[in-house]
Protein backbone atom coordinates (compact mmCIF):
# COMPACT_ATOMS: atom_id res chain seq x y z
CA UNK A 1 0.00 0.00 0.00
CA UNK A 2 1.18 3.33 -0.79
CA UNK A 3 2.50 5.97 1.90
CA UNK A 4 -0.74 8.34 0.82
CA UNK A 5 -3.86 6.68 -1.26
CA UNK A 6 -7.44 7.67 -1.34
CA UNK A 7 -9.77 4.68 -1.53
CA UNK A 8 -13.75 4.64 -2.37
CA UNK A 9 -14.92 1.69 -0.72
CA UNK A 10 -18.42 2.13 -0.48
CA UNK A 11 -20.45 3.23 -4.56
CA UNK A 12 -23.54 3.90 -2.98
CA UNK A 13 -24.30 6.69 0.01
CA UNK A 14 -25.05 4.90 3.49
CA UNK A 15 -28.44 6.04 4.90
CA UNK A 16 -27.07 7.26 8.17
CA UNK A 17 -24.63 10.10 6.68
CA UNK A 18 -25.44 13.78 7.24
CA UNK A 19 -24.85 14.59 3.48
CA UNK A 20 -25.72 11.74 2.31
CA UNK A 21 -22.31 11.10 0.27
CA UNK A 22 -20.49 7.99 -0.50
CA UNK A 23 -17.54 7.31 1.90
CA UNK A 24 -13.76 7.48 0.96
CA UNK A 25 -11.19 6.43 3.05
CA UNK A 26 -7.25 7.77 2.90
CA UNK A 27 -4.75 5.45 4.44
CA UNK A 28 -1.50 8.01 4.53
CA UNK A 29 1.80 8.79 6.84
CA UNK A 30 1.77 12.42 6.17
CA UNK A 31 -2.11 14.16 7.02
CA UNK A 32 -1.79 17.69 6.35
CA UNK A 33 -1.94 20.14 9.64
CA UNK A 34 -5.97 20.60 9.43
CA UNK A 35 -6.27 16.42 8.96
CA UNK A 36 -4.74 16.40 12.22
CA UNK A 37 -6.35 18.65 13.59
CA UNK A 38 -9.77 17.04 12.82
CA UNK A 39 -8.49 13.82 13.71
CA UNK A 40 -7.56 15.15 17.11
CA UNK A 41 -11.49 16.45 17.59
CA UNK A 42 -12.99 12.97 16.33
CA UNK A 43 -10.70 11.37 19.06
CA UNK A 44 -11.38 13.98 22.02
CA UNK A 45 -15.23 13.40 21.00
CA UNK A 46 -15.66 9.96 20.88
CA UNK A 47 -16.80 7.35 23.82
CA UNK A 48 -13.03 5.98 25.05
CA UNK A 49 -11.17 8.41 22.85
CA UNK A 50 -7.55 7.94 24.55
CA UNK A 51 -4.41 9.78 24.43
CA UNK A 52 -2.30 6.99 22.70
CA UNK A 53 -4.84 7.87 19.21
CA UNK A 54 -3.84 11.48 19.69
CA UNK A 55 -0.53 13.10 17.02
CA UNK A 56 1.15 14.02 20.21
CA UNK A 57 1.25 10.11 21.04
CA UNK A 58 2.44 9.63 17.69
CA UNK A 59 5.87 11.71 18.38
CA UNK A 60 6.14 10.35 21.22
CA UNK A 61 6.11 7.26 20.36
CA UNK A 62 8.57 8.65 17.43
CA UNK A 63 11.19 8.70 19.78
CA UNK A 64 11.75 4.90 20.13
CA UNK A 65 11.27 4.49 16.56
CA UNK A 66 7.96 4.02 15.76
CA UNK A 67 5.55 6.23 12.62
CA UNK A 68 2.47 6.64 12.22
CA UNK A 69 0.00 5.85 9.57
CA UNK A 70 -3.41 7.62 9.75
CA UNK A 71 -6.56 5.85 8.18
CA UNK A 72 -9.40 8.37 7.76
CA UNK A 73 -12.96 8.13 6.53
CA UNK A 74 -14.53 11.74 5.43
CA UNK A 75 -18.31 11.72 4.01
CA UNK A 76 -17.53 12.55 0.06
CA UNK A 77 -13.91 13.01 -0.80
CA UNK A 78 -11.05 13.99 1.85
CA UNK A 79 -12.61 17.25 2.43
CA UNK A 80 -16.01 16.07 3.52
CA UNK A 81 -16.91 15.55 7.35
CA UNK A 82 -14.28 13.36 9.23
CA UNK A 83 -16.60 9.91 10.65
CA UNK A 84 -13.94 7.59 11.41
CA UNK A 85 -10.50 6.60 11.78
CA UNK A 86 -7.34 4.86 13.20
CA UNK A 87 -3.50 5.72 14.17
CA UNK A 88 -1.54 3.24 13.34
CA UNK A 89 1.83 3.17 15.10
CA UNK A 90 4.62 0.84 13.30
CA UNK A 91 8.22 0.41 13.48
CA UNK A 92 10.87 -2.35 11.92
CA UNK A 93 12.15 -5.34 13.82
CA UNK A 94 15.42 -6.83 13.49
CA UNK A 95 14.61 -10.18 11.04
CA UNK A 96 10.96 -9.26 11.08
CA UNK A 97 9.73 -6.94 9.44
CA UNK A 98 6.77 -4.21 10.00
CA UNK A 99 5.19 -4.57 13.19
CA UNK A 100 1.99 -2.04 13.74
CA UNK A 101 -0.18 -1.71 16.55
CA UNK A 102 -3.97 0.51 17.11
CA UNK A 103 -3.72 1.44 21.03
CA UNK A 104 -7.29 2.01 21.74
CA UNK A 105 -8.72 2.39 18.34
CA UNK A 106 -10.33 2.51 15.42
CA UNK A 107 -12.91 5.36 16.80
CA UNK A 108 -15.87 6.37 15.09
CA UNK A 109 -17.72 9.49 15.42
CA UNK A 110 -20.69 10.12 17.83
CA UNK A 111 -24.34 10.63 16.78
CA UNK A 112 -24.16 8.35 13.79
CA UNK A 113 -27.92 6.42 13.77
CA UNK A 114 -25.96 3.99 11.92
CA UNK A 115 -22.19 3.69 12.16
CA UNK A 116 -21.96 0.42 10.74
CA UNK A 117 -20.53 1.27 7.24
CA UNK A 118 -17.72 3.17 8.45
CA UNK A 119 -16.90 0.66 11.02
CA UNK A 120 -16.46 -1.93 7.52
CA UNK A 121 -14.94 0.76 6.10
CA UNK A 122 -12.67 0.86 8.70
CA UNK A 123 -11.76 -2.55 8.95
CA UNK A 124 -11.37 -3.36 5.46
CA UNK A 125 -8.70 -0.37 5.30
CA UNK A 126 -6.84 -2.37 8.72
CA UNK A 127 -7.27 -5.71 6.95
CA UNK A 128 -5.54 -4.38 3.83
CA UNK A 129 -2.79 -2.85 5.96
CA UNK A 130 -2.09 -5.84 7.72
CA UNK A 131 -1.94 -8.01 4.86
CA UNK A 132 -0.25 -5.74 2.60
CA UNK A 133 2.31 -3.37 4.52
CA UNK A 134 3.08 -5.55 7.54
CA UNK A 135 3.96 -8.41 9.30
CA UNK A 136 2.01 -8.26 11.69
CA UNK A 137 -1.08 -5.92 13.07
CA UNK A 138 -2.32 -5.86 16.53
CA UNK A 139 -5.51 -3.87 17.28
CA UNK A 140 -7.04 -3.12 20.74
CA UNK A 141 -10.37 -1.21 20.23
CA UNK A 142 -11.22 1.34 22.83
CA UNK A 143 -14.28 1.21 25.37
CA UNK A 144 -17.42 0.65 23.31
CA UNK A 145 -15.61 -1.12 20.31
CA UNK A 146 -16.68 -4.99 20.74
CA UNK A 147 -18.54 -4.57 17.12
CA UNK A 148 -15.19 -3.56 15.65
CA UNK A 149 -13.74 -6.53 16.92
CA UNK A 150 -16.25 -8.88 15.37
CA UNK A 151 -15.62 -7.05 12.28
CA UNK A 152 -12.11 -7.66 12.61
CA UNK A 153 -11.96 -11.12 13.84
CA UNK A 154 -14.87 -11.74 10.66
CA UNK A 155 -11.78 -10.85 8.13
CA UNK A 156 -9.16 -13.09 9.28
CA UNK A 157 -8.09 -11.46 12.34
CA UNK A 158 -8.08 -13.58 15.45
CA UNK A 159 -8.32 -12.98 19.18
CA UNK A 160 -4.76 -11.40 20.65
CA UNK A 161 -3.05 -11.81 23.82
CA UNK A 162 0.30 -9.86 23.18
CA UNK A 163 -1.00 -7.46 25.62
CA UNK A 164 -0.54 -4.81 23.14
CA UNK A 165 -2.25 -1.69 25.40
CA UNK A 166 -4.42 -2.64 28.43
CA UNK A 167 -6.93 -4.88 27.80
CA UNK A 168 -8.65 -4.44 31.27
CA UNK A 169 -7.54 -2.08 34.08
CA UNK A 170 -9.66 -0.76 38.04
CA UNK A 171 -11.77 2.55 37.27
CA UNK A 172 -12.76 4.00 40.24
CA UNK A 173 -16.28 6.29 40.22
CA UNK A 174 -15.61 9.87 41.20
CA UNK A 175 -19.10 11.29 41.32
CA UNK A 176 -18.77 9.50 44.84
CA UNK A 177 -18.25 11.97 47.67
CA UNK A 178 -14.75 12.17 49.29
CA UNK A 179 -16.36 10.14 52.34
CA UNK A 180 -17.34 7.33 49.98
CA UNK A 181 -14.38 7.00 48.03
CA UNK A 182 -12.45 6.73 51.57
CA UNK A 183 -14.91 4.10 52.55
CA UNK A 184 -13.77 2.03 49.62
CA UNK A 185 -10.22 2.11 50.66
CA UNK A 186 -8.83 -1.04 52.10
CA UNK A 187 -8.94 -1.09 55.80
CA UNK A 188 -5.31 -0.26 56.18
CA UNK A 189 -5.27 2.43 53.81
CA UNK A 190 -8.07 4.18 55.79
CA UNK A 191 -5.90 4.28 59.03
CA UNK A 192 -3.26 5.51 57.17
CA UNK A 193 -5.05 8.47 55.58
CA UNK A 194 -4.80 9.58 59.28
CA UNK A 195 -1.62 9.27 59.82
CA UNK A 196 0.68 10.25 56.81
CA UNK A 197 1.31 13.61 58.05
CA UNK A 198 2.44 12.79 61.50
CA UNK A 199 4.61 10.25 59.89
CA UNK A 200 6.08 13.02 57.62
CA UNK A 201 4.49 12.10 54.36
CA UNK A 202 3.24 14.27 52.11
CA UNK A 203 2.75 14.69 48.31
CA UNK A 204 2.66 17.85 46.01
CA UNK A 205 2.24 18.43 42.37
CA UNK A 206 5.23 17.83 40.19
CA UNK A 207 6.68 19.87 37.23
CA UNK A 208 8.56 18.98 34.24
CA UNK A 209 11.82 19.84 36.57
CA UNK A 210 10.86 16.47 38.38
CA UNK A 211 10.90 14.37 35.27
CA UNK A 212 14.22 13.01 35.94
CA UNK A 213 13.29 12.19 39.36
CA UNK A 214 10.10 10.18 38.25
CA UNK A 215 12.38 8.45 35.41
CA UNK A 216 14.97 7.07 38.14
CA UNK A 217 12.35 6.23 40.38
CA UNK A 218 10.52 4.52 37.65
CA UNK A 219 13.66 2.55 36.29
CA UNK A 220 14.43 1.54 40.52
CA UNK A 221 10.87 -0.29 39.99
CA UNK A 222 11.24 -1.88 36.69
CA UNK A 223 14.66 -3.35 38.36
CA UNK A 224 12.81 -4.87 41.33
CA UNK A 225 9.58 -6.16 39.42
CA UNK A 226 10.67 -7.08 36.01
CA UNK A 227 10.13 -4.75 33.50
CA UNK A 228 11.81 -2.44 31.44
CA UNK A 229 11.68 0.78 31.93
CA UNK A 230 11.40 3.95 29.44
CA UNK A 231 14.28 6.75 29.79
CA UNK A 232 14.26 10.08 31.13
CA UNK A 233 14.13 11.79 27.78
CA UNK A 234 10.86 9.74 26.53
CA UNK A 235 8.92 10.92 29.71
CA UNK A 236 10.26 14.64 29.40
CA UNK A 237 9.03 14.51 25.74
CA UNK A 238 5.56 13.08 27.31
CA UNK A 239 5.64 16.22 29.39
CA UNK A 240 6.44 18.24 26.83
CA UNK A 241 3.80 16.72 24.04
CA UNK A 242 0.81 16.40 26.18
CA UNK A 243 1.46 19.45 28.41
CA UNK A 244 -1.59 19.86 30.82
CA UNK A 245 -2.56 16.61 29.81
CA UNK A 246 0.20 15.04 31.72
CA UNK A 247 -0.05 15.40 35.59
CA UNK A 248 2.66 14.13 38.01
CA UNK A 249 2.67 13.77 41.52
CA UNK A 250 5.23 13.40 43.93
CA UNK A 251 5.47 11.42 47.20
CA UNK A 252 8.12 12.64 49.96
CA UNK A 253 9.23 11.28 53.24
CA UNK A 254 10.52 13.95 55.58
CA UNK A 255 10.69 16.42 52.78
CA UNK A 256 12.83 13.77 50.39
CA UNK A 257 11.05 12.82 47.34
CA UNK A 258 10.93 9.06 47.13
CA UNK A 259 7.84 7.57 45.07
CA UNK A 260 6.34 9.59 42.15
CA UNK A 261 3.64 8.89 39.52
CA UNK A 262 2.48 10.41 35.77
CA UNK A 263 -1.34 10.34 35.43
CA UNK A 264 -2.89 11.40 31.66
CA UNK A 265 -5.53 13.40 32.03
CA UNK A 266 -7.89 12.98 29.22
CA UNK A 267 -11.90 13.34 28.43
CA UNK A 268 -13.37 12.41 31.82
CA UNK A 269 -10.57 10.56 33.04
CA UNK A 270 -7.37 10.41 34.77
CA UNK A 271 -4.97 7.30 34.27
CA UNK A 272 -2.30 6.01 35.65
CA UNK A 273 1.07 5.91 32.92
CA UNK A 274 4.34 5.54 34.92
CA UNK A 275 5.01 5.00 38.65
CA UNK A 276 7.93 4.10 40.44
CA UNK A 277 9.33 4.09 44.26
CA UNK A 278 12.26 4.34 46.29
CA UNK A 279 13.22 0.63 47.87
CA UNK A 280 14.41 1.67 50.94
CA UNK A 281 12.48 0.28 53.63
CA UNK A 282 11.28 3.79 55.31
CA UNK A 283 9.59 3.86 52.10
CA UNK A 284 7.14 0.97 51.96
CA UNK A 285 7.01 0.86 55.61
CA UNK A 286 5.56 4.75 55.80
CA UNK A 287 3.15 3.42 52.95
CA UNK A 288 4.39 6.80 50.30
CA UNK A 289 3.39 4.92 46.88
CA UNK A 290 -0.22 4.56 48.64
CA UNK A 291 -0.51 8.59 49.65
CA UNK A 292 0.03 9.48 45.74
CA UNK A 293 -2.60 7.50 45.00
CA UNK A 294 -5.04 8.98 47.26
CA UNK A 295 -3.92 12.59 46.82
CA UNK A 296 -3.85 11.64 42.44
CA UNK A 297 -7.68 10.61 43.22
CA UNK A 298 -8.99 13.38 45.39
CA UNK A 299 -7.32 15.71 42.74
CA UNK A 300 -9.26 14.36 40.46
CA UNK A 301 -12.50 14.62 41.81
CA UNK A 302 -11.71 18.60 42.84
CA UNK A 303 -10.67 18.71 39.01
CA UNK A 304 -14.00 17.15 38.26
CA UNK A 305 -13.20 14.57 36.25
CA UNK A 306 -15.44 11.00 36.47
CA UNK A 307 -13.32 8.33 36.47
CA UNK A 308 -10.01 7.41 38.17
CA UNK A 309 -7.98 4.64 35.77
CA UNK A 310 -5.34 2.56 37.21
CA UNK A 311 -4.08 1.61 34.05
CA UNK A 312 -4.15 -1.67 33.40
CA UNK A 313 -3.82 -5.20 35.58
CA UNK A 314 -3.51 -8.56 34.64
CA UNK A 315 -6.25 -10.98 33.02
CA UNK A 316 -5.50 -12.84 35.66
CA UNK A 317 -6.41 -10.64 38.50
CA UNK A 318 -9.68 -9.10 36.16
CA UNK A 319 -10.98 -12.73 35.98
CA UNK A 320 -10.75 -12.57 40.02
CA UNK A 321 -12.36 -9.79 40.60
CA UNK A 322 -15.34 -10.68 37.82
CA UNK A 323 -15.67 -13.91 39.84
CA UNK A 324 -16.60 -12.23 43.04
CA UNK A 325 -12.98 -12.95 44.67
CA UNK A 326 -11.41 -10.64 47.39
CA UNK A 327 -8.81 -8.19 46.38
CA UNK A 328 -6.42 -9.56 48.91
CA UNK A 329 -6.43 -12.80 46.81
CA UNK A 330 -4.74 -10.40 44.21
CA UNK A 331 -0.69 -10.39 44.18
CA UNK A 332 1.65 -7.83 43.92
CA UNK A 333 0.73 -4.58 42.86
CA UNK A 334 -3.00 -5.47 41.32
CA UNK A 335 -3.50 -6.05 44.62
CA UNK A 336 -1.65 -2.63 45.23
CA UNK A 337 -3.96 -0.95 42.70
CA UNK A 338 -7.20 -2.79 43.97
CA UNK A 339 -6.37 -1.56 47.96
CA UNK A 340 -7.91 1.83 46.58
CA UNK A 341 -11.62 0.11 45.52
CA UNK A 342 -12.72 0.30 41.99
CA UNK A 343 -14.51 -1.56 40.09
CA UNK A 344 -12.75 -4.04 37.26
CA UNK A 345 -13.75 -2.98 33.52
CA UNK A 346 -12.80 -4.76 30.14
CA UNK A 347 -11.46 -3.71 26.93
CA UNK A 348 -13.32 -4.95 23.68
CA UNK A 349 -11.34 -8.20 22.65
CA UNK A 350 -7.76 -7.33 21.29
CA UNK A 351 -7.20 -8.73 17.92
CA UNK A 352 -4.47 -9.61 15.84
CA UNK A 353 -3.52 -10.17 12.08
CA UNK A 354 -0.03 -12.56 11.10
CA UNK A 355 -1.09 -12.96 7.48
CA UNK A 356 2.42 -15.13 6.92
CA UNK A 357 1.50 -18.61 7.48
CA UNK A 358 4.97 -19.82 8.12
CA UNK A 359 5.38 -16.35 10.35
CA UNK A 360 2.26 -16.98 12.25
CA UNK A 361 3.11 -20.43 12.79
CA UNK A 362 6.97 -19.75 14.22
CA UNK A 363 5.15 -17.07 16.90
CA UNK A 364 2.40 -19.69 18.53
CA UNK A 365 5.46 -22.32 18.65
CA UNK A 366 7.54 -19.44 20.41
CA UNK A 367 4.93 -19.29 22.89
CA UNK A 368 5.20 -22.53 24.38
CA UNK A 369 8.82 -22.61 24.42
CA UNK A 370 10.30 -21.11 26.94
CA UNK A 371 13.01 -19.09 25.07
CA UNK A 372 10.44 -18.30 22.27
CA UNK A 373 8.72 -16.53 24.93
CA UNK A 374 11.99 -14.94 26.10
CA UNK A 375 12.59 -13.95 22.81
CA UNK A 376 9.10 -12.40 22.51
CA UNK A 377 9.39 -10.43 25.70
CA UNK A 378 12.76 -8.98 24.30
CA UNK A 379 10.87 -7.83 21.32
CA UNK A 380 7.63 -6.14 23.52
CA UNK A 381 10.88 -4.45 25.32
CA UNK A 382 11.80 -2.80 22.13
CA UNK A 383 8.20 -2.01 21.11
CA UNK A 384 7.65 -0.46 24.59
CA UNK A 385 11.11 1.61 24.96
CA UNK A 386 13.22 1.31 21.94
CA UNK A 387 16.00 -0.39 24.00
CA UNK A 388 16.75 -4.06 23.94
CA UNK A 389 17.05 -5.22 27.64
Amino acid sequence: MSSSATLPLLPHPPAHLPLALPLTVTVTDRPTASALADWSRLVADSIGGDVAQLPEWARLRGTVGFRARYILVHAGGPGGELLGGAQVLERPLPLLGSVGYVPYGPVVAEGLSDPSAVRAALSDALTELGRTAMRMLFVQPPAGGEAVSRELLARGFRPSDANIAPGQTLRLYLHHDIGELRAGLSRRLRTWTNRWESRGVTVRLGTEADVPLLAGLVARSGEHQGFAAVTADYLATLVRELGPSAVIFVGELDGRPVAAALFTRYADSLKLRFAGMDRDEAVSRSNVPAAVQWYAIQWAKRAGLRWFDQGGISAESADALFTGQSRDSLRGVDRFKASFGGEPHRSPRAVELIANPVLRAGYDLSRDWAPGRRLIELAKAVLRTGRLR
